[in-house]
């Protein structure tokens, strides 16, 4: 497997004049079985960093530069990662700082962890075996852990407890369905959009405990802005991800407000009111499949595997009166525990009416969420497309 360590620069004359000479002579060759090589990609440093690695280039081949204007450091990762790809041909890719923060003698740690299987390896600051500098102030250790709980909360990533790491190795098979040239952020922020879009295409991953040292040489990377921006990343990213969510909710309110002006219509010509209840259900039933089917699962047209029109409102029906069935069972157990009638703040009101709301909420809701993605468009197969 080739592996292609990518090292963005600017002003890294010293840390990269010692980095490159202990990589190459002490950490590299004991990977065995892989093909290694360094990328350094340099943002056009004015104190010379370029000049340090050609002569360096002169004595190890394995090793390339990269130059372009400094637009901040995720659009130099970027910018490596096309360049290993496409010119390359790497299978792997692994973020790493030259400025010692990283310790070079855990490279080999990483590799090996892909070695047992994973796809994406994430050096970890926050389980065990791991640990952020002892230097770091306590306002700046608060940020950083929070950000990440953030982050993990937004994205349901619990798994994953060092979300902000810079250290990572990522198979190229899935880095290449990662839309690199229209991420959120080409700062600090870059690694959070790759990192949510890698582990949404199923990779296996797996952290690996890592210290992180403070920076002793050059200046930090780290903008005043990087905190704001990163939470701004994370938001977006979990908007898009609850889109569809978004537009389910949407649709299955405007399916109750058709089902009551048809129900209401219905008793003003005469209709029994349990037939105009269930030609208001009936209404709201086609209204959220048609609307859930142009609009909410659009994206889903084109996978034959979901079945035709037809399957699909017939499975979209037997799920609604699923639904119904469960409120009616809730209704029923609560009558017959409960009594018909509750009082609440000082109000009497019928018990009906009370769990219809929580059981609509817990129950109903996500369960018809689930069949929706799971049986009648079965957006599952969607992930399965994207990563063939």
């Amino acid at each position: 497997m080739k592996i292609v360590i990518i090292l963005p620069t600017y002003n890294e004359k010293t840390n990269v004049g010692k980095m490159i000479p202990l990589l190459e002579d002490e950490v590299l060759p004991k990977i065995k079985n892989h093909d290694m090589e360094l990328l350094v990609v340099d943002d056009n440093s004015p104190d010379g960093t370029s000049d340090v690695v050609k002569k360096f280039m002169e004595k190890w081949k394995n090793i390339k530069l990269l130059t372009g204007e400094k637009n901040g450091l995720g659009a130099a990762y970027v910018r490596g990662m096309h360049y290993a790809m496409d010119v390359l041909k790497a299978d792997a890719v692994m973020e790493f700082d030259a400025d010692f923060q990283h310790d070079p003698h855990d490279i080999p740690r990483l590799i090996s962890a892909m070695d047992e299987g994973a796809d994406y390896v994430i050096g970890s600051r926050y389980i065990q075996g791991g640990a952020i500098p002892k230097e770091w102030g306590f306002d700046r250790k608060v940020k950083s852990r929070l950000g990440g709980i953030f982050a993990q909360c937004v994205f349901l990533m619990f798994t994953i407890h060092d979300m902000t790491s810079g250290f990572k190795l990522t198979k190229t098979a899935f880095l290449k369905k990662v839309d690199l040239d229209h991420l959120y952020s080409y700062n600090f922020a870059y690694k959070l959009h790759i990192l949510h879009d890698v582990i949404k295409l199923g990779t296996k991953v797996k952290e690996v405990p890592i210290i992180f040292y403070e920076r002793t040489k050059g200046k930090s990377k780290i903008d005043t802005n990087d905190m704001t921006e990163s939470l701004s990343v994370v938001l977006r990213l979990g908007v898009d991800d609850y889109k569809r969510f978004i537009k389910f909710l949407f649709v299955g309110g405007t399916g109750f407000i058709f089902q009551y002006i048809v129900t209401y219509i219905s008793i003003l010509l005469g209709a029994e009111q349990f037939v105009a209840a269930m030609i208001g259900g009936e209404v709201a039933i086609l209204s959220n499949f048609f609307f859930n089917n142009v609009w909410t699962f659009r994206d889903t047209q084109k996978l034959k595997i979901h079945g035709n029109l037809f399957s699909r409102l017939l499975k979209f029906n037997l799920a609604s009166l699923a639904a119904i069935g469960i409120q009616g069972v809730a209704v029923y157990v609560a009558v017959a525990t409960l009594g018909e009638t509750l009082t609440l703040f000082g109000y009497v009101i019928h018990t009906s009416l009370v769990i219809l709301f929580p059981t609509i909420i817990l129950l109903v809701i996500p369960l018809n969420y689930f069949i929706y993605n799971k049986v009648i468009w079965k957006t599952h197969y969607l992930k399965e497309k994207k990563t063939e």
